[in-house]
Parts: structure tokens; sequence; C-alpha cells
């Protein structure tokens, strides 16, 4: 890497890290550029050097906070049996999550059409590419599952989808900031057994789901 390489690459990370401080802070949607360029100590002319609109920084925290959790689900992805290292992997993501509610925040609005369909085609090449990873995974979970007599399912589009709204929701859930004060329900590590428990249960049970008939009808 090139000197000026180097000093771009480190003038890109304060902006993403002064960014994050203040939408941390502050709530991302009511910062704005210039107000990061400011307290980075950078022109704001500079920063679209970097990041052509506020929607790209946002894009660029999802992409960064996704592939760190990624890199830790991989580092224990081998623990034990499938359906046990499985729900290891859920419940880790899940306390991560929860330790970064402004980056959940962010990944759920970048996963929303209208989000991606401003993004650039570099940008949206990157999140289908880290889309597939964790699907990627998941299937490697179920079918070694599968093999190795945990579960009998019809295929893995058949259970995929569950696992994948069991996140939606407890992505939703840190996002909104916990339980109100009307919930009954104890505490976020005590949920997120609950629902890690509740995946993992519904994978074993899917047999009695009959839900491939639905899986069929859209073909």
């Amino acid at each position: 890497m090139s000197y000026q390489d180097e000093v771009f690459a480190q003038r890109e990370r304060l902006l993403l890290d002064t960014a994050l401080e203040l939408f941390v802070q502050r709530g991302w949607e009511s910062v704005t550029v210039a107000e990061v360029a400011a307290a980075a100590g950078i022109g704001k002319g500079t920063v679209y050097k970097h990041f052509p609109t506020k929607d790209a920084i946002y894009a660029r925290l999802a992409l960064e906070f996704s592939r760190r959790c990624l890199s830790r689900y991989r580092a224990i992805s081998g623990v034990g049996s499938p359906l046990v290292a499985m729900r290891a992997v859920i419940r880790l993501a899940f306390d991560l999550m929860a330790q970064s509610p402004i980056e959940v925040q962010l990944c759920l609005h970048c996963e929303r059409p209208e989000f991606l369909g401003r993004l650039g085609c570099e940008i949206q090449s990157e999140f289908r590419q880290l889309d597939a990873e964790y699907t990627n995974m998941f299937h490697q979970f179920i079918d070694a599952a599968v093999a190795h007599g945990e579960l009998r399912i019809a295929s893995v589009e058949t259970v995929y989808w569950g696992i994948e709204a069991g996140f939606q929701g407890v992505m939703s859930r840190i996002a909104a900031g916990g339980f109100g004060p009307r919930s009954h329900t104890t505490t976020l590590p005590t949920y997120f057994d609950y629902v890690a428990d509740f995946m993992i249960a519904g994978l074993v049970g899917a047999p009695a789901l009959g839900s491939a008939p639905y899986i069929q009808d859209e073909k």
C-alpha cells in the first residue's frame, strides 16, 4: 500500500468511527454529513471522496458489523454436534446484536429494497455476497444436522426461512430498545434463550409442520 493509499484508508476509518460515535450519541437519522466531517476535523468535500452519500456511510457500517459477526460465528461453528453448534451461533448472534443496537438498526435499514436501490452496484454486490455467505453457513449447519441424524427434512428451504424470521424478530426487538414498561418478559438474555431454543425446536419438529407443500405450490 502506498503512502497516499494508507492516508486515504486511515481517513476513511476515522470518518466511519466518528459517524458511528455520533450515531450512538444522537441517532443515525439526525446526524448530517457536515456534522460527521466537522467532528472528524475533515472538510465536507473530502468526505464525499470516500462516501458519495450518507447512505454509503450507513451501508459501510452495516457491512462491517455483519462481517465482524460472521467471523465470530465461524470461529465457534465446529463446537459440538451440528444443532448444538447452530444454537451456539444463534445465541452468540443475539448477544452481539444486543451490544450494538445502532448497527442493528442500520442493518435493518439497509435491507429495505428502496435503500439498496439507491446504492452503487459495487456496494449492492457486497451485500449480495454477504447474504450468500450467511445463507451458506446456515445451509451447511442444516445439511450437517441431517447427515448427523439430528434432522429429517425434505429440503433446507423448508426450514431456512423460519430461521431467518426468528433472527429478524430479535433484530427488531433490539432495534426498538428492548421491552417496553408494559411487558412482563424478564430480561433480554432470557428472551434470547427462549427464542434460540424455539428456533432449534422448530427445526427438530419441522417434519410435522407440513411446510413443503407451500414451497411446491409457489412453483
